[in-house]
């Protein structure tokens, strides 16, 4: 545990960029070290397209490891930069100021109840990540009520013992967003989910939303617990292009399935009603877009859009991430589109195939491209003259 509070302290006294891993959760966090105590310490993080994310409390008892030095850490720093130079939309970090000779932990929490911020918690000997506002703080216990962005009828108040609470994330863009829209989501009502799975209706049913802005959400054949939200931008014969929404009501690029790869359409869901007041919240601060995307593309329905999607990525070396029919994901460029074959060139921790595998243009189910991860990736290759 010294050795760990002497690295704590080494980052916080040289302000160094760390990843600080946990003994139980696979989360680690990314940021700079701001206040070290004896129960805990206040990280100042950031997201994976190196914006400011808010901050976290992590007691000293759940704190594995403190990196200094890694191709990610390098990598994170060159989106933070990256995030700077385009003057990427940012939610605006940590604003709190903490005394390290007080329990940390319940300064966030006075502060997270008087300011009515939304926060995430982690309880000890608890898998669950439970969200929600703080309603009221005394010596021995809290009370949350918690907010399920996923389900309305299910918001119970928890009473727990601050002692208890292990991580407690602050002020992060999705947890400001739902601060925002706290008082708006009490009040919306639960509704009932309502999916389209009749393969039969689902391309009439795309037909009918192309164009259209209601965000709707496409669950794949292959994985369904995994969902996309976004407008319908075009239907072909065998295939639909959306564009996304992220997880914080932004633009989140596009991807191209394929039609038979469609378990579901959902047209209405307490989710969905989630990301539609973000949206909403989002145009209202012109936040809705980062700067490097383009959110207007359109795409012709008589063309095949997998070998369209694929000869335009090929022509300028665009990255792009590909599921295919068995169930990996690669992210990477093509090249040598054919007729039916072409070349993909994988990235993996940054290292770029030089050489390629070949595939099938059939062998692809989804291509997802236009987004910011994608950005980045490419624009570090670029810089560093792989690409």
């Amino acid at each position: 545990m010294n050795s760990i509070v002497n690295d704590l302290n080494r980052a916080l006294a040289q302000q160094l960029l760390v990843n600080v891993y946990q003994t139980n959760q696979e989360v680690v966090y990314t940021g700079y070290v701001t206040t070290v105590s004896d129960t805990g310490i206040i990280l100042a993080t950031y997201d994976d397209y190196g914006l400011p994310d808010g901050a976290v409390f992590l007691a000293l008892d759940v704190i594995d490891e403190v990196e200094f030095s890694s191709d990610d850490l390098d990598n994170m720093a060159f989106r933070i930069q990256t995030a700077k130079d385009e003057a990427f939309i940012k939610a605006g970090g940590l604003t709190l100021h903490f005394d390290e000779r007080r329990d940390l932990r319940r300064q966030v929490l006075s502060h997270a109840w008087v300011d009515h911020l939304v926060v995430m918690l982690v309880m000890a000997n608890d898998d669950h990540f439970y969200e929600g506002l703080v309603t009221a703080v005394a010596a021995d216990q809290i009370t949350v009520q918690l907010l399920n962005k996923f389900d309305y009828s299910d918001q119970p108040e928890l009473k727990l013992k601050p002692d208890d609470i292990q991580v407690l994330e602050f002020q992060g863009q999705e947890l400001t967003l739902q601060g925002i829209a706290a008082t708006r989501l009490q009040r919306l009502k639960h509704v009932e989910p309502v999916n389209v799975e009749d393969p039969e209706q689902i391309p009439d049913t795309l037909q009918q939303l192309a164009g259209k802005d209601p965000l709707v959400a496409l669950v794949p054949e292959q994985d369904q617990d995994l969902f996309f939200v976004g407008r319908i931008n075009v239907v072909t014969d065998d295939a639909v292009i959306m564009n996304l929404v992220d997880m914080t009501g932004q633009f989140g690029g596009y991807t191209v399935m394929r039609l038979a790869e469609i378990h579901a359409v959902v047209i209405e869901s307490d989710y969905l009603q989630t990301m539609r007041l973000f949206s909403l919240l989002n145009r209202s601060r012109q936040h809705q877009i980062q700067p490097v995307l383009n959110d207007e593309r359109l795409f012709d329905p008589t063309v095949d859009q997998f070998t369209a999607r694929l000869t335009q990525a090929a022509t300028f070396r665009t990255i792009v991430r590909l599921k295919l029919h068995d169930g990996s994901n690669q992210l990477g460029y093509p090249s040598q589109v054919g007729g039916e074959r072409f070349i993909f060139h994988e990235v993996e921790d940054n290292q770029l195939d030089q050489v390629g595998q070949v595939y099938r243009i059939t062998d692809v189910d989804e291509i997802a491209f236009g987004y910011l991860d994608a950005y980045l990736v490419e624009r570090q290759l670029r810089v560093e003259g792989d690409l």
